[in-house]
């Protein structure tokens, strides 16, 4: 039977799913999927690079680091993932799950996830080239851009951005799916989400439109606060390289927190079942 959301009680359940395990998930959200990425940038050369970029240029490291950024970008989604699906776990169980196991868990969990969200991309790289393609072929072959056209490629942008906020919503008890069942296959996941979010798909769909125009808001106002904060001293330094860093770990701890919970809510909200029969 496909349940109805109420959306006050998902934003309930995402706000308390921390609740009593908080040192768990703190472990694993800020831990692993944000201090040992930032750990691992700066240790393969990311910190060189942000603090003395002439000198990095001029060793001839920007081609090395050129295959070192992809890689540590591949490393890090897994650490990120991995820490999102640990949360999951550790949440979903009640706790009843050692932090260790649930760790394993997702790190493996995310290398599945990896390739899907590969092929999702590539999907999308295709749609956005055959849709908007079309839109600014006048404008590759030397003509010059009309309103019309200029009209036509927000709209489709606008729609665009729509469609992803759409398939968001019916895929957003995926991970949650996968930690409760405690599966590694993805397409378990995918089909049991759309499956749950069937009967209120365009609930959670305004669900995260207000989710996403409350972000704007606060990005914006973080982004003028780091922003006085790194240029107030002047030219930028190794102050603003370290008011770079603490604004963006005062963006990825939310951020992590929100993108775990807000699943975590939907999912209780529209009658999954876990070992526990509430978040403690």
């Amino acid at each position: 039977m496909m349940n109805k959301i109420s959306i006050s009680q998902a934003w309930s359940y995402a706000t308390s799913f921390f609740a009593g395990q908080g040192a768990n998930h703190a472990i694993a959200l800020i831990g692993v999927g944000i201090f040992l990425p930032l750990i691992l940038q700066f240790a393969l050369g990311g910190g060189a690079m942000m603090t003395d970029p002439m000198s990095f240029a001029a060793g001839g490291g920007v081609a090395a680091m050129g295959g070192l950024m992809m890689l540590t970008s591949l490393v890090n989604y897994i650490l990120q993932t991995g820490s999102y699906f640990a949360s999951w776990r550790i949440g979903l169980s009640n706790g009843s799950e050692p932090l260790g196991s649930a760790l394993t868990f997702g790190l493996i969990a995310a290398l599945p996830t990896l390739l899907l969200a590969i092929v999702v991309v590539l999907v999308l790289v295709l749609i956005g080239f055959v849709v908007f393609g079309s839109a600014l072929a006048p404008m590759m072959m030397g003509g010059q851009p009309s309103a019309a056209g200029g009209g036509l490629m927000l709209l489709l942008m606008l729609l665009f951005f729509l469609f992803m906020i759409w398939l968001a919503a019916r895929f957003c008890c995926t991970g949650p799916v996968m930690a409760d069942q405690r599966t590694y296959n993805v397409l378990t996941g995918l089909g049991e989400s759309w499956r749950m979010t069937a009967a209120s798909q365009w609930k959670i769909f305004a669900y995260f439109l207000l989710i996403g125009v409350a972000l704007v808001v606060l990005l914006m106002i973080l982004g003028m606060i780091v922003g006085v904060s790194m240029f107030a001293g002047g030219a930028p330094g190794a102050g603003s390289i370290i008011g770079l860093v603490i604004g963006a770990l005062l963006l990825s701890i939310p951020m992590a927190y929100l993108q775990v919970g807000v699943p975590a809510g939907i999912y209780r909200a529209l009658g999954g079942r876990s070992q526990a029969d509430v978040f403690a």
